[in-house]
């Protein structure tokens, strides 16, 4: 991992999200990037033409300030390579184009809890999620940063997953010596079918160096099965893989990394499927 991108919008669960991030960082001595995006201007009427373009250059200069305050709080008495931008547009857009442009290896985003933030944060951060080809580690507001010493990662033991998506979860397994739990949640009490055992095949010869141990638990509901899971278990953070979702299945299915994002009181690192 040598390169972070933290969108901030100055808010406690941000602030806390590039906290974690700054942390992570010098565990790898990678590159942490912040970026504040301010949304453009409506404007409706010519009349408040100069009005709303005077207000959006004081919201501007102002980010400018606040991301100065936050480069400066963030790196206290422990210099380490960290740099911010302030710019103007579509939130998701440009979090995607910083991406690229900064080759990023992750993407580390504040979350509030649902129904908790007025702001678009928390939409920005699903959206990136479904999104978005880099891996998202999506910070709860409580959550603390500490040694990665257990991960918990979610698995349907999809065969078409292609190996090199796990290749930052293993990153960090061999960065902190985690010790890794294989969690599958079956919605009923029948047995795996042959390709979801040959997944599971393929996903221990995957992580065959990192010990993993596998876990099975039975629940109707795949985000509330992994919750209960991560009670009685100890986890330091938990991955999932994001599924490339037709629109259908977006529309009347459930895309549990997003409903997990809401719900998750621990990391939840997001991984790019197909």
């Amino acid at each position: 991992m040598k390169n972070i991108l933290v969108p901030v919008d100055f808010s406690n669960a941000s602030h806390n999200a590039a906290q974690y991030a700054v942390s992570l960082a010098k565990v790898f001595d990678a590159q942490v990037t912040l970026v504040s995006v301010i949304q453009p201007a409506v404007i409706i009427d010519d009349s408040v033409l100069a009005f709303v373009m005077t207000t959006q250059a004081e919201i501007l200069e102002n980010n400018k300030e606040l991301m100065q305050k936050e480069l400066a709080a963030l790196s206290g008495d422990d210099p380490f390579k960290i740099k911010g931008f302030v710019q103007e547009g579509s939130p998701v857009e440009i979090i995607q184009e910083m991406a690229k442009a900064e080759k990023a290896d992750i993407i580390i985003m504040g979350m509030k809890g649902k129904g908790q933030s007025n702001s678009v944060f928390g939409s920005t951060t699903t959206t990136i999620i479904r999104k978005s080809s880099f891996p998202v580690f999506v910070i709860p507001q409580q959550a603390r940063y500490r040694p990665i010493d257990i991960i918990t990662f979610a698995s349907d033991f999809d065969t078409e997953i292609e190996f090199d998506r796990y290749s930052l979860l293993l990153d960090l397994s061999e960065k902190f010596n985690s010790q890794i739990h294989i969690l599958n949640v079956q919605t009923s009490d029948s047995s795996l079918s042959p390709e979801k055992v040959i997944g599971k095949m393929e996903t221990s010869v995957v992580f065959s160096k990192h010990n993993p141990q596998f876990h099975s638990v039975d629940d109707n509901k795949i985000e509330q099965g992994i919750q209960t899971f991560i009670e009685k278990n100890s986890s330091d953070i938990l991955a999932m893989v994001a599924h490339k979702h037709n629109l259908l299945q977006r529309t009347f299915g459930k895309v549990y990394t997003k409903e997990m994002s809401y719900q998750s009181k621990i990391p939840l690192l997001v991984l790019q499927g197909k």
